[in-house]
């Protein structure tokens, strides 16, 4: 049939077809004279498209589930969650996304529900692409980018529902994470022409426990494991008998304070022969190496590492009986460790640095503040520091540095009181509903009105120098007791705690790129940066950083492009 039947049949408008055509949801073949021939099938699809596009739901999500990257129980429920923050689960869209999941038939379910198609219809023509992969704490995200072109083509967002209940510890499943992020790349393999180089980067400091066939014998013990802090026999924690045998502080949660407890408790498993983080894991099997290699960043992450030297302090690892042999081979200078299908694949780097590659584009004066689910402050250094307790200086690439400080608490003391309100507000009869933009606007008249809010210490998640620490709020009186005072407070305290980190730290910088997803939803955030670091404040114009980062950090390995004081062809900011 032609544009003009399925337009009548489908209610949708022929530039939204061709847009959905142009992004590949749809394949239409075209007869002798040139014109589209439309199938049921491709009707069938539009008006899944219809349907889905109106409840909010991304393109680029909707070309998952059709591709079968995810299933239609996963994008309900990643989209009911992103509803469920806006309106509320009494909300007509939430609605449809649950008769969805009871496989109701869609046009039943398909409505006059009006949506905008802002995205625009893009000639399929690119140049060289590189893609990064990002193997988050809860998400698998995903970046296709054009070096030659210096443009962010696609970005992908995978949920991997990866938890494992093992009592009080946080362990995740390595092999679903795995499979999950393996049917990412490869749909985008499969769909993506001139790809020349793959990056990895992940969540730092957690591991995976490997054999001698670098299979996983274990779960993924994630960084948010506090494993290390339970008192021994002794009477102390795994992470204070580190320190009082090597003279050497470091956190729980990272790689080999938590490895030194599980051998003190008898809990590493007879077959393992090394560890490795997740992302090291995801590179071996897409590469089908048989032992991980790992970045300096990486290795950095796992604890006990000479980050001058770039290498593991294996005179204090042997003080604790762990075997060299057990670690990853660091690499700082070979950065392409194999191929996938054809495509080199370069060695996967930290998170951190990978969000600081993919944020900042150009280091001279330039501070990123990132406010996520944590938060840190980052910059680059040319040369080894020797910093404040609290302050790490971090391995990023040819040499240079990242000094680095990081809140524990960070924008999750911001969905603890969001949390709250939302809880009084069910309590009160009203109905489930977050409470973000309700609370967003308050902070911003109480900013703009020159309120000064409440006096709160965020350091409801402790301090990593401190982890017993524990937050507190000041300065109440009659007058000042109010839910924007309080919200306000908290913002201003999320940015104190980053300040206080900040005064510790060698250099001053007269600009700041915010980045993250607090910074993203809390729009008068960037105003409080500015105000409290007094510097300058911008944003970049990409998703996914991390994932960005990757991707032109495997350019650069392939010596696609080059680190000229930063990706600063490549970065845009605002």
């Amino acid at each position: 049939m032609k544009i003009n039947d399925v337009e009548k049949i489908t209610g949708l408008t022929q530039k939204a077809i061709r847009l959905y055509e142009s992004k590949g949801l749809i394949s239409v073949s075209r007869k002798e004279n040139g014109y589209r021939s439309y199938t049921d099938k491709d009707v069938q699809t539009l008006k899944e498209i219809k349907l889905f596009r109106s409840v909010g739901i991304t393109i680029s999500d909707i070309k998952l589930y059709l591709f079968g990257v995810m299933s239609i129980d996963e994008l309900m429920e990643k989209q009911k969650a992103e509803i469920l923050k806006e309106s509320g689960k009494n909300s007509e869209k939430y609605r449809i996304c649950e008769s969805i999941l009871t496989r109701s038939s869609v046009d039943e379910l398909n409505n006059d529900y009006s949506f905008t198609e802002n995205e625009k219809i893009r000639d399929k023509a690119h140049g060289a692409l590189s893609v990064g992969i990002d193997i988050g704490t809860t998400t698998i995200s995903a970046v296709v980018y054009d070096i030659d072109n210096k443009e962010q083509l696609e970005a992908y967002s995978l949920p991997h529902n990866s938890y494992i209940k093992t009592g009080t510890f946080v362990e995740q499943s390595a092999s679903v994470i795995i499979e999950k992020a393996k049917r990412l790349l490869f749909h985008i393999l499969d769909t993506c022409e001139k790809i020349v180089s793959i990056g990895i980067t992940g969540q730092m400091h957690g591991i995976v426990y490997i054999d001698e066939g670098a299979r996983a014998v274990s779960s993924l013990i994630n960084w948010q494991d506090k494993r290390a802090d339970i008192e021994l026999e002794n009477g102390k924690s795994a992470c204070q008998q580190i320190q009082a045998i090597t003279n050497e502080a470091i956190s729980t949660g990272y790689g080999i304070a938590t490895h030194y407890y599980n051998m003190q408790n008898g809990l590493v498993p007879s077959e393992a022969t090394g560890i490795c983080t997740i992302m090291d894991l995801f590179a071996m099997e897409i590469c089908e190496n048989k032992k991980p290699i790992t970045h300096t960043s990486i290795g950095a992450s796992l604890g006990l590492f000479n980050v001058r030297d770039n290498g593991f302090k294996l005179d204090k690892l042997s003080l604790l009986g762990i075997d060299k042999d057990l670690l990853p081979e660091v690499t700082e200078k070979s950065l392409i460790i194999g191929k996938c299908r054809g495509i080199d694949v370069a060695v996967p780097i930290g998170d951190n640095q990978a969000s600081f590659l993919g944020s900042v584009g150009k280091n001279d004066d330039t501070m990123l503040v990132n406010i996520g689910t944590g938060s840190q402050i980052s910059y680059v250094s040319d040369d080894y520091l020797e910093l404040d307790k609290d302050l790490e200086l971090r391995p990023l690439i040819e040499g240079k540095y990242l000094v680095c400080g990081s809140a524990l608490c960070g924008g999750f003391a911001y969905s603890m009181l969001e949390e709250f309100f939302r809880s009084y507000a069910l309590s009160a009869g009203m109905q489930e509903k977050a409470q973000y933009s309700i609370m967003n606007n308050l902070a911003k008249e109480a900013f703009e009105s020159g309120e000064k809010g409440l006096l709160v210490d965020a350091f409801f998640c402790g301090k990593r120098s401190d982890p017993n620490l524990r937050g507190s709020i000041k300065m109440i009186d009659r007058h000042s007791f109010t839910p924007s005072a309080l919200i306000l407070g908290v913002l201003n305290g999320m940015c104190d705690e980053l300040y206080e980190l900040y005064e510790n730290v060698p250099d001053r910088k007269s600009h700041i790129v915010a980045s993250g997803g607090a910074i993203k939803r809390t729009e008068v955030l960037k105003a409080i940066i500015a105000q409290r670091f007094g510097a300058s404040v911008s944003t970049n114009q990409l998703d996914e950083e991390a994932a960005t980062g990757s991707a032109l950090f495997s350019a650069l390995a392939t010596k696609k492009i080059k680190y000229n004081n930063g990706f600063n062809e490549y970065i845009r900011e605002e």
